[in-house]
């Protein structure tokens, strides 16, 4: 990787430690996910944050975080890696005695479409072993990956996906629209049930179905064919700071996943910015959307259309709970925990380990 060295400055001792995100195929500015705001949630809580993309023309800050196209514009010593792609394990050695703390985001399968043809020495679960045995801090996202890895790290921490509140809120003025919208955003793909939401939608012909996010090309064929459906209409990414409107427009919003071993072990964002936008949401059976209060449940076409006119009828007063109850989800709150524990490690403040 021509990513150079790390050549920053490094931290006074005592001071927080910098974190850096070493370079994967994320963009800051594009389907912002779980690691971006784990960044900004560091930047937040006073770590000099960094996120390594050699995409970028030139340095530059966003939400407390600087954003750098090469390796050397990072300190060399005193860093915490945040590490969720095991690959990157490859330039750990670049940095002096990094600490790494390694985030089992997603059930590892997720990797396998992408690594058709890939020699298996070169994929995730070859990288993964050796980073999962050697960070300082391992955590997960849900409790099902808590199960499927603490034979790995008996000491894991558990981090639930969270959400912004500054950016995702309630409407102001009340939602005002012909029909009723029901929305989603985010990535279009294997894991989009579209079987469900074909049949849902047309069973709730005088609802507006807005699907928003990128397409996998592998399941072009599946959206084209949903957005046919009058009352469908599919568009393209917007920008992160437009999915915070996007969201506050919906009178109800969907996390419609097929349910398999993949996808039970993932914790959607969407659903806790739908309700910290005061939006009612409506799942599929997903072990983390079924442990959340105020999440309606729909298995079956005919189910996830009842729970969705339910959601559609909901008064003021529960969009507000809902709005409070996405409040404890906030991610300076989530990476309490990740901080109390490299406290107690010694790996928070810059000085001798």
């Amino acid at each position: 990787m021509g990513l150079g060295s790390p050549a920053g400055p490094p931290p006074s001792p005592g001071s927080l430690r910098p974190v850096v995100y070493l370079p994967t195929w994320a963009r800051w500015d594009v389907m912002r996910q779980r690691p971006q705001y784990l960044m900004a949630a560091f930047a937040a809580s006073g770590h000099p944050a960094y996120f390594v993309d050699p995409r970028e023309g030139e340095e530059r800050t966003a939400d407390g975080v600087t954003i750098v196209p090469t390796l050397e514009g990072v300190p060399s010593s005193d860093v915490i890696l945040y590490v969720h792609f095991a690959p990157v394990r490859r330039l750990f050695e670049r940095f002096d005695a990094p600490a790494v703390l390694y985030d089992v985001l997603d059930d590892l399968s997720i990797y396998d479409a992408d690594e058709v043809g890939v020699p298996r020495g070169a994929r995730v679960s070859a990288h993964h072993p050796e980073v999962i045995a050697a960070a300082d801090i391992v955590t997960v996202s849900t409790p099902v990956l808590a199960d499927r890895h603490r034979s790995e790290r008996p000491d894991l921490l558990l981090v639930p996906n969270g959400v912004d509140l500054a950016r995702f809120r309630p409407a102001s003025g009340g939602r005002r629209h012909d029909r009723p919208v029901v929305g989603y955003h985010g990535a279009i793909a294997a894991w989009f049930d579209f079987d469900l939401y074909e049949e849902v939608a047309a069973a709730m012909p005088d609802v507006w179905f807005r699907i928003v996010g990128p397409v996998d090309p592998r399941v072009r064929d599946r959206a084209d064919h949903l957005a046919r459906l009058d009352n469908v209409e599919l568009l393209p990414p917007l920008s992160p700071d437009a999915i915070p409107d996007l969201v506050a427009s919906f009178d109800a919003g969907t996390v419609p996943f097929v349910v398999d071993h993949m996808t039970v072990a993932v914790s959607p964002l969407k659903m806790y910015e739908y309700m910290a936008a005061g939006v009612p949401v409506v799942a599929t059976p997903l072990p983390a959307c079924v442990s959340t209060p105020g999440v309606r449940i729909g298995e079956g076409a005919a189910r996830f259309a009842e729970a969705l006119r339910a959601a559609l009828a909901t008064p003021p007063a529960k969009r507000t709970e809902l709005r409070a109850a996405a409040e404890e989800a906030s991610w300076v709150r989530r990476i309490a925990p990740v901080r109390d524990r490299m406290d107690e490690l010694g790996i928070l403040r810059a000085g001798p380990r």
